[in-house]
């Protein structure tokens, strides 16, 4: 529903956000709570995904990811002022609607920063994944997935191991050591596709929509919390209690934002990702909790080349965002400054017209003076008209590179079929080596990419700085380009040679250091998936004396956190990682009804 009308009649349950972290919570709520008569309330800025059809089939999905109304930006910075191309989905099912990775961290790592030892992780793993239903990934492979499995396992990756999956859906695998062999890892994941190309399995058709406790509000944005201060302070610490959400309807001619009260013993559950610390950074002193806004980061993401793809080979829909990730460790020398780096490769397959839409953000990147950006970053209608003109620059490259391909198809007495030349890409991603942090000012987020660090000097090293992001992605590039060129065939060498000029983005391992070196100045890009800003242990509360305060923010007493932005960046995709959360908040706060 998404009438802007409202009865003002009190909520049980709050939840802002309708995204992975809110999906996964509410699938399991609406089975196991025991208050059969409880109103409750989602609270979602974007669209309705009933009304946004497109978004729901294959072809259509890369689309409605470059569209402005779905893709937002933030207004992402460096600590010196350089601007970074991240973003956020707005639209129900959050990132899970527009994309579908799907592995897990390790439970060894959700361990770590959430509690609970290793088995209850991979039991949770099961319970969830079993949700999705996904078919064995191995089964009814494109060609295009068959050929990168094949080149990355000639390329010395490990094939994927089924015994890595839980109901089909991998998980990161840690070792002890990372030796060569154990370090490069592919791992293939199912999609929330059925054959025909239609979504019939993401994070929304998860949930039961049709309850008749539960009512979704779409098109409405949060604007801030109220709360009650709390006379005698509770034993677990709570200085306020929130009691209301005020809120306003984009759609609606009413500007004025309207009360949305809660029962008393009533809860709030934030899922809103990035919008969750934002949320919560006005009341830091109210609550007395100062980490809030802390250890926020996101990928740092490097597009790597285009390559031409072997005219035999049939390409698909499904190939436009390959199911395979193709895992690295960048690890420092003995004695050398550092720590170990996950480095996750993604595949992008099709023509250039299937593929514009998908990497014409990414193009923002490179195609902007930062001081245009700094401004895009801050102004929602410029940034759509700025990646619509990059669309339109990029369906003129598209056209001359078909009709290019149609003459030497006529000259070579060939039928003209410029549709055939297919393209594959791929990005390299990691985290970067320092965490961010939320601002009060401008709604600002720092991001500290490509930090440097001073170092002791030594007779081998006589710089006594160190950049670590920029020492990863010079090694790993260059490891891997023997990869995308046995993947497919360089450009001809004109295309090579315009594309290096606009991107820097290399064909040769000798271009790998200016690459780094541009990129870290003038072309930031993030994975567009914010983690951190309230985490467990610091912001939250573990619940590991009560599991009732599980997700709870300090200083309040009935207000919880339950998606990415409660734990630390993952090393790989982290969309599983954020349904993961929002289904332990709420198995923690409604166990499962005995008998």
């Amino acid at each position: 529903m998404t009438s802007e009308k409202s009865d003002l009649k009190p909520y049980d349950l709050i939840i802002i956000g309708s995204g992975n972290g809110a999906c996964a919570f509410l699938s399991h709520y609406l089975a196991h709570s025991e208050d059969n008569d409880a109103r409750v309330l989602v609270l979602e800025r974007g669209d309705s995904f009933f009304n946004t059809s497109d978004i729901t089939h294959q072809i259509n999905w890369t689309k409605s990811y470059a569209e402005g109304n779905i893709f937002k930006l933030h207004n992402a910075l460096t600590p010196d002022g350089k601007p970074i191309i991240s973003g956020w989905a707005c639209t129900m099912g959050g990132g899970g609607s527009i994309n579908y990775t799907m592995i897990h961290e390790s439970s060894r790592w959700l361990a770590e920063h959430l509690g609970h030892k290793e088995s209850y992780w991979d039991d949770l793993k099961a319970e969830l994944n079993a949700k999705f239903e996904r078919p064995d990934p191995s089964i009814n492979e494109t060609p295009v997935t068959q050929h990168i499995l094949e080149t990355g396992e000639a390329a010395g990756f490990q094939a994927p191991n089924p015994g890595h999956r839980i109901e089909n859906i991998p998980s990161y695998q840690d070792y002890q050591t990372y030796s060569d062999r154990q370090a490069k890892q592919l791992y293939q994941f199912p999609t929330q596709f059925n054959p025909f190309g239609q979504r019939t399995n993401s994070g929304v058709s998860i949930v039961d929509w049709d309850d008749p406790r539960l009512e979704l509000k779409t098109r409405c944005q949060v604007e801030s919390l109220e709360f009650a201060p709390i006379d005698s302070p509770e034993a677990d610490g709570s200085k306020a209690q929130c009691v209301a959400v005020q809120a306003r309807f984009l759609d609606s001619d009413q500007t004025d934002s309207i009360r949305i009260p809660l029962t008393r013993g009533g809860k709030v559950i934030l899922c809103a990702g990035a919008a969750s610390p934002r949320l919560l950074m006005p009341y830091r002193q109210t609550l007395q909790n100062e980490a809030i806004g802390q250890q926020a980061s996101d990928h740092i993401v490097l597009p790597l080349g285009i390559y031409l793809l072997d005219k035999d080979l049939k390409v698909s829909p499904k190939d436009v965002y390959g199911p395979v990730f193709a895992t690295t460790v960048w690890q420092p020398e003995q004695s050398e400054p550092g720590t170990a780096t996950v480095c996750c490769f993604d595949f992008f397959t099709g023509n250039f017209e299937k593929l514009w839409y998908i990497v014409s953000h990414l193009y923002l990147a490179f195609l902007l003076p930062n001081c245009v950006k700094r401004v895009v970053l801050r102004t929602p209608w410029l940034f759509a008209v700025v990646k619509n003109t990059v669309r339109i620059l990029i369906s003129i490259v598209n056209f001359f590179l078909n009709f290019g391909a149609g003459i030497i198809d006529l000259l070579n007495g060939r039928p003209w079929a410029p549709e055939k030349i297919e393209l594959i890409t791929a990005i390299v991603k990691y985290n970067p080596a320092r965490t961010g942090e939320y601002e009060d000012k401008d709604s600002r987020i720092t991001l500290d990419f490509f930090a440097e660090e001073e170092v002791q000097k030594t007779q081998e090293r006589r710089n006594n700085r160190f950049n670590q992001d920029k020492t990863v992605a010079k090694t790993v590039i260059a490891e891997q380009l023997p990869l995308m060129e046995q993947l497919g065939s360089k450009p001809p060498c004109i295309v090579q040679c315009i594309f290096h000029c606009l991107t820097k983005i290399p064909f040769n391992q000798k271009q790998v250091n200016r690459y780094v070196e541009a990129y870290s100045k003038r072309f930031l890009l993030s994975e567009q998936h914010m983690a951190g800003g309230c985490l467990f242990g610091s912001a939250l509360d573990l619940g590991e004396s009560d599991r009732s305060q599980t997700g709870k923010v300090k200083g309040s007493s009935n207000l919880h956190v339950a998606d990415l932005s409660a734990v630390p960046l993952p090393r790989i995709s982290p969309q599983m990682t954020a349904y993961l959360v929002g289904f332990h908040v709420a198995k923690q706060l409604y166990p499962e009804r005995s008998g």
